[in-house]
């Protein structure tokens, strides 16, 4: 079942919830960006809420850190449930909510384990990949 649930955050609010970023799929997302060509990106992210109201990430890293890195707000889906993902339009949308299916209970304690590791914000993930945001 999927719901309409997006909100417009800034990408400051979002915690990650992987300590990685596709260096591929960075220089897309500026591609498509440089060229105008919006409709290409990749669908909105998946995030959720921990039982303090904070948000995490559970896909759609790379979008978020490159909002973050131009001081852009940012499209999310809020997901309340593993199969509260996004309205199925593409392939990318059946991917995220594939994702959003394995990922929706793990996401709390792999954000904290990415925390423990020295990234606790997608500031922390652009600073570890200097060279995909110059």
């Amino acid at each position: 079942m999927y719901y309409e649930s997006s909100m417009r955050v800034s990408p400051e609010l979002i915690a990650p919830s992987q300590d990685f970023l596709k260096p591929s799929t960075i220089a897309f997302i500026f591609d498509c960006i440089e060229r105008d060509e919006l409709d290409r990106l990749p669908p909105d992210p998946i995030v959720r809420q921990d039982t303090d109201g904070a948000l995490i990430a559970i896909d759609g890293h790379n979008l978020i850190a490159v909002k973050l890195y131009r001081q852009e707000e940012i499209e999310v889906h809020l997901a309340s449930s593993a199969t509260d993902g996004l309205p199925v339009h593409t392939q990318a949308d059946t991917q995220r909510n594939n994702d959003l299916r394995e990922k929706f209970e793990i996401v709390l304690d792999e954000r904290n384990r990415v925390s423990g590791e020295g990234i606790a914000s997608f500031r922390d993930l652009i600073k570890r990949y200097p060279e995909l945001f110059l």
